[in-house]
């Protein structure tokens, strides 16, 4: 049994004002304010769209400037010699790169020397940057905290692998 094929499209329910045609004043009055309404709803929602995307926009925008200015400083931090740094390098030079104001404490990489005080470090360093944490601030907080995140996850992957969290 094979199920018929039509070439017709499927159309959903319309409403225009000329639905309203033959009909009794008070339906017709009716039909007129619903469509007017939906003109007035749609008009909205495109203008918000269109803020919306305006919005994006501008903060893409602002993140390429921030990302220009921002970068070296961040690869410079979390990079050396071309390769990645330990995760007690940057957790103890985390000062160094964090904004003013951020409530990261400097330690010395005698503090951390300890891997259970190391991984401790780290969460607390990871609660600091986590992108969840962040969205209160401005765009190049949010820059620095979603590389130094990057970073610190990263060396912890590392940290982890080699056996350093136990």
């Amino acid at each position: 049994a094979q199920l018929p094929t039509t070439n017709s499209k499927i159309l959903g329910v319309s409403l225009s004002s000329s639905s309203a045609v033959g009909k009794s004043s008070h339906v017709a009055a009716a039909v007129h304010a619903r469509v007017a309404e939906m003109e007035s709803s749609q008009k909205a929602a495109v203008l918000e769209l269109r803020a919306r995307e305006a919005q994006r926009l501008q903060a893409s925008t602002e993140m390429d400037g921030v990302r220009v200015r921002l970068e070296p400083k961040i690869k410079e931090w979390s990079e050396e010699y071309g390769k990645k740094r330990q995760l007690r390098a940057l957790l103890s030079s985390l000062d160094k790169v964090l904004w003013q104001g951020s409530g990261w404490k400097p330690m010395s990489l005698g503090d951390i020397l300890d891997s259970k005080k190391a991984r401790r470090a780290y969460l607390k360093a990871s609660l600091k940057v986590h992108p969840d944490k962040t969205k209160d601030l401005t765009v190049e907080q949010k820059f620095i905290a979603g590389r130094v995140f990057d970073a610190l996850s990263q060396a912890n992957a590392e940290f982890e692998s080699k056996g350093g969290g136990m």
